[in-house]
């Protein structure tokens, strides 16, 4: 009985059950049966635990450890082991026998087995079990990120040699994700490499010009599982020189591992998957986006949202991490999410998600300024911030009237570094973002004075899905502020956006209610017309970000089982500030709401006391200041057909009263949805009252604000 250790990273004693006298044939067999018991969390418990893992007896005493966070599942037989897809991994080193040369001694022939379900497809190469240095010595059984299984080995003459399965033509794709499979390799000297997919023969290689068998050279560290011995970097990137080595493991689940010391022949391997079918299913957890339950309320929180087990157990942090804004109105949400990178999303009713960009901009453009190990180097922006180590997000205003969310994040490399300014200060380039949510579902994003543009239609595409999932083909519809409007579709490759001064985006969610976004007049926007790859999307698609950890400023995606994202276009919000919100009543919407804000109705003010500070479209809300004596505030609305009242908020700095009574045109307005109102105090004490009135018309108004 060996004791559990416990590391940094909880690493723990497994069992391996070596050949035994009743099964003389096998040289290694994780069955993972004598694990821990089954327990909910995903990581294993930090605290001290005095139990032992029960082991059984073994020729070679070997004992098998995890590293990372991991945890036992219901396998094919008993239990299996499930990896986290970011730091699990299993690794072990049998008391090698050595022959009279000092050489470890491994058996000629050799036939690995396992039972494999896989998560998501690896970001590259992912071992199921590999022994030696990758592409130099020893053997690597693992799988690819199209899902290919592989067996691949050197031979005494440091070639190295591959044999892969094959992909589907339509799916382009191998093995299916979160399914059983019963796959084995064998290799003998006469046969060279067999593959099979259960119980099949998948594919075969013996292209050796010299067959000296495995060099099993340099191979003292022994086994490992899930995570290759040095990091490799992601597949398929769209700039392979801002695309670096990553850390990642397999993500999905093993059971009964195994290594035969010769080559099972087809008869018995076919034999061997028809008589072990699975006992249980493989077990994951739904990776569908974060969702909330409506609370009926307008107003934002704090809290942890939560993704899928695995993702969550990475992040230390606690439940105060992230940010939602709910309506009482609409069933839309405004969501700040590390996943993101806290990157807002505006959340339909069904659950779609729509993003946009930081404050982007870039260096060392293909390598052109020098060494990339040595200066920031691709896309600057906050996809980069993958561990949110910079990225913050806070509540500044949570009141009845309005919320004020601020949103502040360092622009960096993947490799987490800035760019200097001319200044010299080491600052580097940063966004700041200020937020001002309204009760009708829509927000003012003002971007504060930067490097880099800051705007771009994305959208999110959770596991399962692709863009087509998400949006229409017909995805977009501009307007202007002459109320023409015009659609545009994908459908045959990229469209040309015409329609003249179109300051107004709608896109075209597959959902009631649909994003969009609002420029100040002379704003404009442009197609995102790169990067698309028509065999796998009508629409750029990519998994770098969100969620990923990967170092990578740039990833074509090739199947759904990872969160991804999708561009629809640029823009020049020809501003500060654009407007954001979620509507499934456009056409009648959305030109009064850009004329209400880019021209807004005039005020002539009436009440002594008070000094007009204009209209603040930053914030989409008409400013006042109260002197040092209360009164009533009374000033006339002249809206018209061009500048129309669309909702209206009001902010009055050093307010005296504690209550608000609102009168439109002479009649009282009971405070509740129509009239709402609230309070914030800065670190003087000074007050500041915020009052929203839902209201529509084209014609002088009258406000009276009493005290």
């Amino acid at each position: 009985m060996k004791p559990i250790i416990t590391l940094p990273l909880y690493l723990f004693l497994i069992s391996s059950n070596l050949f035994s006298q009743t099964d003389e044939d096998l040289f290694l067999w994780l069955d993972f049966n004598d694990s821990k018991e089954i327990t909910d969390p995903f990581y294993f418990d930090s605290e001290e635990d005095d139990t032992d893992i029960s082991t059984k007896e073994k020729v070679n005493g070997t004992d098998f450890k995890i590293r990372g966070l991991g945890k036992y599942v219901p396998g094919v037989k008993g239990t299996a082991f499930k990896f986290d897809g970011f730091s699990s991994y299993i690794e072990g080193r049998p008391d090698f026998k050595y022959n009279e040369d000092e050489e470890i001694e491994f058996p000629e022939e050799i036939s690995v087995e396992t039972w494999v379900s896989l998560g998501a497809y690896p970001w590259n190469w992912a071992p199921i079990l590999t022994i030696g240095k990758y592409k130099i010595t020893g053997f690597y059984f693992g799988v690819d990120s199209r899902g290919r299984v592989g067996f691949h080995m050197s031979d005494a003459t440091s070639v190295w040699h591959e044999c892969n399965s094959y992909i589907g033509q339509d799916s382009r794709l191998g093995l299916e994700l979160q399914k059983w499979y019963h796959v084995v390799a064998t290799y003998s000297p006469d046969s060279g490499i067999k593959l099979y997919i259960n119980g099949h023969l998948e594919n075969t290689y013996n292209d050796f010009t010299f067959d000296y068998g495995i060099a099993y050279s340099q191979i003292e560290q022994g086994f490992r599982l899930g995570m290759n011995r040095i990091d490799l970097p992601p597949s398929d990137p769209i700039r392979d020189w801002a695309t670096y080595p990553s850390r990642y493991t397999f993500d999905g689940i093993l059971d009964e591992v195994k290594i035969h010391k010769r080559e099972l022949s087809e008869k018995e391997i076919s034999k061997t998957f028809k008589a072990n079918k699975p006992e249980n299913e493989p077990e994951f957890a739904s990776r569908k986006f974060p969702a909330i339950e409506s609370s009926g309320r307008f107003g934002a929180n704090y809290t942890r949202l939560k993704f899928y087990p695995e993702w969550d157990a990475l992040w230390p942090v606690g439940d105060a991490m992230d940010v939602v804004v709910q309506f009482d109105d609409y069933p839309t949400k405004l969501i700040f999410w590390r996943g993101t990178r806290y990157s807002p999303c505006w959340v339909s009713e069904n659950g779609k998600w729509m993003a946009d960009q930081s404050r982007e901009t870039g260096n060392n453009w293909f390598l052109s300024e020098g060494d990339r190990e040595e200066i920031p180097t691709g896309c600057i922006e906050h996809m980069s911030d993958v561990q949110c180590r910079s990225s913050r997000v806070a509540i500044i205003e949570n009141n009845d009237a309005r919320v004020v969310v601020n949103w502040r994040y360092l622009q960096m490399d993947v490799q987490f570094r800035q760019r200097d300014l001319e200044n010299e200060t080491g600052f580097g380039e940063w966004g700041n973002e200020m937020y001002y949510i309204y009760p009708d579902g829509t927000c003012i994003r003002h971007v504060l004075p930067g490097i880099g543009g800051w705007q771009e239609t994305i959208f999110l595409n959770e596991p399962g899905t692709k863009p087509e999932d998400n949006v229409e083909l017909e995805a977009c519809k501009l307007y202007n502020m002459k109320r023409e409007s015009k659609s545009y579709t994908w459908e045959h490759g990229y469209p040309e956006f015409d329609l003249d001064e179109a300051n107004i985006q709608l896109i075209n969610f597959k959902s009631e209610y649909k994003p969009f976004i609002i420029f100040r007049e002379g704003g404009g926007f442009e197609v995102f017309n790169l990067e698309v790859r028509p065999e796998y999307s009508h629409f750029p698609w990519w998994n770098h970000w969100p969620v990923a950890q990967i170092i990578s400023d740039g990833r074509s995606a090739n199947a759904p089982d990872r969160t991804s994202h999708s561009s629809i276009s640029w823009g020049n919000p020809n501003g500060e500030a654009a407007i954001y919100g979620m509507t499934n009543d456009p056409d009648n919407i959305l030109v009064d709401l850009a004329r209400s804000w880019n021209n807004p109705p005039e005020i002539e003010l009436k009440s002594k006391g008070f000094k007009y500070q204009g209209y603040d479209y930053r914030q989409r809300a008409y400013v006042m200041e109260s002197d040092s004596n209360p009164s009533d505030l009374e000033f006339i609305l002249r809206a018209s057909e061009n500048s129309p009242l669309i909702n209206m908020a009001l902010v009055i700095d050093n307010w005296k009263g504690k209550n608000i009574k609102l009168f439109i045109d002479g009649k009282e307005v009971p405070e509740g949805k129509d009239f709402r109102y609230g309070f914030e105090y800065d670190v003087t004490g000074k007050m500041k009252a915020i009052i929203w009135i839902k209201k529509k018309t084209e014609k002088d108004t009258n406000i009276l604000v009493k005290s």
